[in-house]
């Protein structure tokens, strides 16, 4: 008993010594494991860093290169030109000015002649009477003393470091773009005599550019030393002017790093001086173009890490397994058991998903068209209509976070319109109001009567949705919510917390919140994608992100101002574009039904399939459902003229809604197709015209907007 008895308390401390070994050695193999995976992440960061680099200094030579070639080329073109002027500036200050008006016609038509490029050699006077011309015309002489090449000339001082004035393009016979160039006439004691002009064609120019093969993305641009564009390939508006000019000065400071003022691309830039001319090329790179390469191979090491990554953690966790099994026996084969069905669990939820865009805009189909559905067959003031209103309601909020996440990735569809910014504000907060808890305070306060601005209603809804969540989140004790919308005028140009405001008349939304303020270390990250201060679960990080973006496509400006324990305030400042009246709102118009067409319907969710197919019932069309975009194929080539019109889904197993529009079109090339998708955006409009399909219709779809375009295209199609 008492040898027992001692040997428990040496049982205990042998569990607890092995226990602690565990611990440690545990310990040891997740630090060795994080190490060797940081020291590859890194290793593989500093790879894509020093190739990043590599592609920018190769897109620096290169363009460098061409723009000193072209320069160079460039010089040797208008030192062609500038040797006639010259040469017959000088003929002219010794002889030509004592010769017959007709002997100096015939010099200078002799001199055109002899550079292809000139279509006329003139001069004028010391008074700016052009008294000359190599074209031989008899008239009366032409006043040119306000010309700008004159005026320039006339003045020594004025005539520029190398005394050659280049003028803006002009049109010569209404077909061919050309410039003059013009220098100043002297005798020998430096008397300004006159002023002999050259017409050039910039044609060659043109040809010499445009032969050389940039590839998409690229442009050569020949500036004056103002800004003034004189040639560029491609003929596509790129970084040209005097505001371009300013960015890129000093010349010396070639390459730079552009931001288009034109579309807002980033772009590679090598500008060069043109030698012994007041001209300056430019060869501008769109920053995707030139790194295009080096992006493809950062996507494939970026893959290549996260794999041996996550083989890295697998193995770091079989270790640490294996030793908790050691440990604990049987205990650490029940956990271990666990923990695999818990990752299984969790991949079939990766699974899940990665499919939620299609999936979720397939279940929001069969949730609002048998909503539909049930609303029409609900008597209005009843249970079951409140029910069914509600059901919608919820349905339509789902389809707005749907919305906002296509929002934030910019794939969904919108359009840009006058609209009132007053209505969307009232109609949002309308919405708004009644869901804010009871301790919160709401006020509002909207003067700007009919002030429009060009966007979406549902981006602007967005954004003030999402402002005034945010700061009834920031309150959570109560406080008081004030929204204020009012016209302003911007006199002078100032930056604010995100972009700048340019003197115009704007319309300014203020949402105003009482809560606890922002910390100065939050505020610099507030506009991030995914950044959140709220609990995992609680918060996507995508709502001022989503602001930030539609604001700025909106060419507007966010300003943000916070105090500590007294609040935040977002101020929206948006450009009015015009006036716009409030919409009275649109009657409820009769929805439009077939005469017994047959509509042949092709999605791969049977519900929707089935659902679709009683809705369109309902219209007076004879549907055909199909499950499959095979067995539709199979079904349409037995017989083609069987079916009125195909509505098919775009992204289904096998052949996609596209492949199958053009497969159907090889059968039958005047069958109409209506595709309908979850995504949007300009890129799946083009490539489903180019397919041939007839309309793209968004879904979740909604009864009205189906039979009007069922309705609107057989018709069109009837009358072809």
């Amino acid at each position: 008993m008492i040898e027992g008895r001692m040997q428990q308390p040496t049982t205990i401390a042998s569990s607890h010594d092995a226990s602690v070994r565990y611990t440690s050695v545990r310990r040891r193999v997740v630090a060795l494991g994080i190490l060797v995976l940081v020291g590859f992440a890194g290793s593989s960061s500093i790879g894509l860093w020093r190739a990043y680099r590599q592609s920018v200094e190769a897109t620096d030579r290169e363009l460098g290169n061409l723009a000193r070639a072209l320069s160079e080329q460039t010089a040797w073109t208008s030192e062609a030109f500038d040797l006639l002027l010259k040469d017959t500036a000088r003929w002219y200050a010794t002889d030509g000015r004592h010769e017959a008006k007709d002997r100096v016609d015939a010099v200078l038509a002799d001199r055109a002649a002899g550079v292809r490029q000139v279509r006329k050699l003139t001069i004028a006077d010391a008074n700016g009477l052009q008294r000359y011309r190599s074209d031989g015309r008899v008239s009366p002489d032409l006043d040119i003393s306000n010309r700008s090449h004159f005026v320039a000339l006339s003045d020594k001082a004025s005539a520029g470091r190398f005394g050659l004035f280049i003028t803006e393009p002009l049109s010569h016979d209404g077909t061919r773009n050309v410039v003059l160039l013009a220098r100043r006439i002297e005798d020998d004691q430096r008397k300004f005599l006159g002023v002999v002009t050259a017409t050039v064609d910039l044609q060659d120019l043109k040809d010499l550019y445009g032969a050389v093969q940039l590839g998409p993305g690229n442009a050569i641009q020949l500036l004056r030393s103002d800004g003034t564009l004189l040639v560029r390939n491609p003929t596509t508006p790129q970084l040209v002017g005097k505001k371009f000019l300013q960015i890129i000065a000093p010349v010396e400071a070639s390459p730079l790093r552009l931001t288009s003022p034109i579309d807002g691309n980033r772009e590679f830039a090598a500008i060069a001086p043109v030698r012994d001319t007041p001209l300056v090329l430019t060869v501008t790179r769109q920053e995707t173009a030139a790194l295009s390469s080096w992006r493809d191979e950062a996507g494939r090491a970026i893959l290549r890490t996260i794999g041996l990554t996550l083989l890295g953690a697998l193995t770091v966790i079989a270790l640490v397994r294996q030793l908790n099994r050691i440990e604990a026996g049987e205990r650490a084969l029940r956990e271990s058991n666990e923990r695999q069905a818990q990752s299984q669990r969790l991949e079939a939820l990766g699974s899940l998903a990665g499919g939620i865009a299609h999936d979720f805009n397939n279940i929001l189909g069969s949730i609002l068209g048998y909503g539909e559905l049930a609303q029409q067959n609900s008597p209005e003031g009843g249970a079951l209509r409140r029910y069914v209103d509600n059901v919608m309601h919820g349905a339509e909020r789902a389809k707005l976070l749907v919305d906002r996440i296509l929002g934030f990735s910019r794939s969904g569809m919108s359009e840009r319109v006058l609209t009132n910014i007053q209505a969307v504000v009232e109609e949002t907060l309308d919405l708004l109001e009644p869901s804010l808890p009871a301790q919160i305070r709401f006020e509002k306060q909207l003067t700007t009567g009919t002030a429009a601005v060009i966007g979406d209603p549902t981006d602007l809804h967005q954004v003030v949705m999402n402002l005034c969540t945010n700061a009834e989140q920031a309150m959570p004790s109560g406080g008081t919510l004030r929204v204020t919308l009012e016209r302003t005028l911007v006199s002078e140009p100032r930056p604010v917390t995100r972009g700048s405001l340019s003197p115009g008349e704007y319309v300014l939304l203020t949402v105003r919140d009482s809560g606890s303020g922002i910390p100065r270390a939050v505020l610099d990250r507030v506009f991030d994608p995914f950044f959140t201060t709220k609990g995992v679960g609680a918060g996507t990080g995508l709502g001022l992100s989503l602001v930030d973006g539609i604001v700025q496509d909106l060419g507007g400006a966010i300003a943000v101002s916070t105090r500590t324990a007294e609040g935040t305030a977002f101020s929206i400042w948006l450009p009015v574009a015009g006036e716009a009246a409030r919409s009275a709102g649109q009657p409820a118009t009769e929805l439009s039904y077939g005469n017994g067409q047959t509509v042949m319907i092709v999605d791969d969710e049977p519900t929707l399939v089935a659902l679709a197919e009683e809705v369109l019932a309902g219209f007076g069309y004879e549907p055909v459902g199909f499950e499959s975009s095979a067995s539709a194929l199979q079904a349409f080539r037995l017989d083609p003229q069987r079916f009125d019109l195909v509505l098919t889904d775009e992204n289904m197993p096998g052949l996609k809604g596209m492949e199958l529009t053009r497969e159907l079109r090889h059968a039958r090339s005047d069958i109409p197709v209506v595709l309908m998708s979850g995504y949007g955006g300009p890129h799946l409009a083009e490539r489903a015209a180019a397919a041939g399909v007839s309309e793209l219709i968004r879904k979740p779809l909604h009864r009205r907007e189906l039979s009007e375009t069922l309705a609107r295209i057989l018709r069109s199609a009837q009358t072809q």
